[in-house]
């Protein structure tokens, strides 16, 4: 566990990929800092104890994938990350704004100002952190009886262009998978029409994103007839 996020990292195999899992166990650094304020004399060595120093992990990867009504969940989730990509920038611009003490020379760091305390314990870091670590997005068979299936908000989507392209090492990948019993049903022709427009945003962020963001799409038993058992089939 890394003691300054709270975060496990977890290998489902061995010498496999890490994913993260958020814990509350340890104090935050904005914590820390907030006792010391309060606890004349304590130091950070002191609020530290026993535990042992930050290790090194490699970045962890989320994969999200939405069946069916799922895609709903995942159409929430892709709104929720865009605001926390565009607050995060806005944030981290006003931190960079916020005037910090002259360094004083040799000795002991200056007591953490309430400025200190603001920036430390704001949410930019988590939020960009976890925008991060999603590298792929993926609609299994979205569909429902009523629209909503997909978000095609050009400016949601545009957000997290410009969120992947300014973290510059990551990549982030939209996967849309269908049969013929969602994208070809003519009961239900707005499951087709918001899939072709969503993709179409994507395909224009796409180009405008430095190959950050990518885009793949397929349809999966074409040419069969229409059927609910395909429609789990797409599963496998």
């Amino acid at each position: 566990m890394d003691r300054w996020t709270g975060v496990v990292y977890v290998p489902l195999s061995r010498g496999g990929p890490l994913f993260r899992v958020a814990a509350s166990l340890l104090l935050s650094p904005a914590k820390t800092l907030a006792i010391q304020n309060q606890v004349p004399g304590l130091s950070a060595k002191d609020s530290a104890g026993n535990q042992h120093p930050p290790s090194y992990h490699p970045p962890a990867r989320t994969i999200i994938l939405g069946f069916s009504k799922g895609g709903v969940v995942v159409n929430q989730l892709v709104t929720e990350l865009s605001r926390w990509g565009a607050s995060g920038s806005t944030n981290q611009a006003a931190a960079a704004d916020v005037p910090r003490p002259a360094a004083a020379g040799p000795g002991p760091p200056p007591h953490p100002t309430q400025n200190d305390l603001l920036l430390l314990g704001a949410p930019t870091r988590s939020s960009d952190d976890l925008l991060s670590s999603i590298s792929e997005l993926h609609y299994v068979d979205a569909g429902l009886n009523r629209a909503g299936a997909y978000v095609a908000d050009r400016a949601v989507i545009g957000r997290i262009r410009e969120h992947v392209v300014r973290a510059g090492d990551k990549s982030l990948r939209f996967a849309l998978h269908g049969t013929p019993r969602q994208w070809c049903d003519p009961s239900r022709p707005w499951i087709r029409e918001e899939k072709d427009a969503m993709v179409q945003v994507l395909a224009d962020e796409a180009r405008r994103s430095e190959g950050r963001l990518v885009l793949s799409e397929k349809l999966y038993f074409e040419g069969r007839p229409r059927s609910l058992l395909m429609h789990f089939e797409v599963l496998e």
